[in-house]
């Protein structure tokens, strides 16, 4: 397709004119494109159909907004020479129900090489990580959270990431309790705080 002088945007579009008509947009939308000053604005007007309507969910506008939950699942992406560290100063806190699981991937240091017992490795530019899985009340969230940066940090790129997540219930399999009732370990954090009294 050539530039005329009666044509001298035939060039700039992709698609050749007339305009093809848009679905579900009225067919008396206008497209004047004015490239020279601004891209075209378009007057579309929306023609209902009968789908389903989803209801609106907006983002929080609040940067120090925290979901409130009762539950929360701590997630730690850790090395994994300190997770036998991590797990025992967990148990003697009183934390028992934790999830492990082994993962690749890598964050701020790019998937370079990674220094272990004195030497370095590097595996297909993913690092071999272990990433624990807790699920605390509420009050507990904090403390799990400084013990593991206690027993997990050497201050070298790699120590990995905590994540906190609001959990909306918890269910026992085996009973089909709910709540604390289900959340509640025998022997963990809240028998420890009876035999204290």
């Amino acid at each position: 397709m050539a530039a005329t002088a009666t044509n001298p945007t035939a060039l700039l579009l992709p698609f050749p004119s007339p305009l093809p008509k848009l679905p579900h947009f009225a067919s008396s939308s206008s497209i004047t494109p004015n490239f020279a000053v601004r891209f075209s604005q378009f007057n579309l007007a929306y023609k209902p159909s009968n789908r389903r309507i989803l209801p609106l969910v907006k983002a929080q506008a609040s940067l120090d907004y925290v979901p409130d939950s009762k539950f929360y699942k701590v997630e730690a992406i850790l090395r994994p020479w300190r997770i036998q560290n991590v797990s025992s100063a967990l148990l003697k806190m009183g934390i028992r129900g934790v999830t492990v699981s082994e993962v690749k991937g890598f964050g701020s240091q790019g998937g370079s090489t990674e220094r272990h017992g004195g030497s370095e490795f590097s595996e297909d530019n993913f690092v071999a990580k272990v990433k624990m899985e807790i699920v605390v009340v509420k009050e507990q969230v904090e403390a799990v959270i400084d013990k593991i940066i206690e027993e997990a940090r050497t201050g070298e790129i790699g120590d990995g990431k905590i994540f906190v997540i609001p959990i909306s219930d918890v269910i026992r399999v085996r009973t089909g309790e709910r709540g604390e009732r289900a959340e509640r370990m025998t022997g963990g954090r809240s028998d420890m705080a009876v035999d204290r009294v």
